[in-house]
């Protein structure tokens, strides 16, 4: 039973590929801003994110994508000073990289536009860094933990040459014990392989 199931999984999945309307393939890069409104005085940083995205069909999308970001924000919670660190009022960096799949389907498709809304779910990596005071001394503490959140994604994409894509994307992250831990929002270049 083992083999004939070793066997059917891959046939199927090659006839189904073949009956697919289309097969490209796109890769994208973007950067731009992140930050999260769960954290007091919270100021953004920089982000970057790669996306994979295969074309199921001509709307239907599966996606692949790693996002790396960082903000500032002042923390109240875990660190037991009250000191304003830095310029902006901050005295606390927060750093998230997150992995994560997405269906995404495609509700505007024309000729030189489209627009894509995506969900899915991944693992994020979350770091915090924050000020502490044992004894006489101060020092930056660390807190890290990874855990499941659910990635929410819009994108606008304009076909500049038939490989080429430039566009804007915006997302957040939605975590069972924050109610969204991460908004972010950039440019974003593709290229399309057909």
């Amino acid at each position: 039973m083992k083999r004939f199931t070793l066997v059917l999984v891959p046939v199927l999945l090659t006839i189904i590929s073949f009956g697919q309307d289309k097969k490209d393939l796109t890769v994208s890069f973007s950067t731009g801003k992140l930050t999260s409104p769960y954290y007091q005085n919270d100021k953004a940083r920089g982000y970057y994110n790669v996306d994979f995205d295969y074309y199921l069909s001509k709307r239907h999308i599966l996606s692949a994508n790693f996002n790396a970001g960082k903000h500032d924000y002042y923390d109240n919670i875990l660190s037991n000073t009250a000191f304003i660190l830095y310029e902006n009022g901050t005295n606390a960096k927060a750093a998230y990289k997150t992995f994560s799949i997405l269906y995404k389907y495609k509700f505007l498709n024309k000729k030189a536009f489209s627009a894509d809304f995506g969900t899915g779910a991944g693992i994020m990596t979350h770091e915090r860094q924050y000020p502490y005071k044992e004894g006489g001394s101060y020092y930056f503490r660390e807190s890290i933990w990874t855990d499941l959140v659910f990635p929410v994604r819009l994108e606008l994409d304009y076909k500049f040459s038939q490989h080429i894509q430039l566009g804007l994307i915006g997302g957040f992250y939605i975590h069972p014990d924050y109610p969204i831990l991460g908004y972010y929002a950039g440019p974003r270049l593709s290229y399309v392989l057909k």
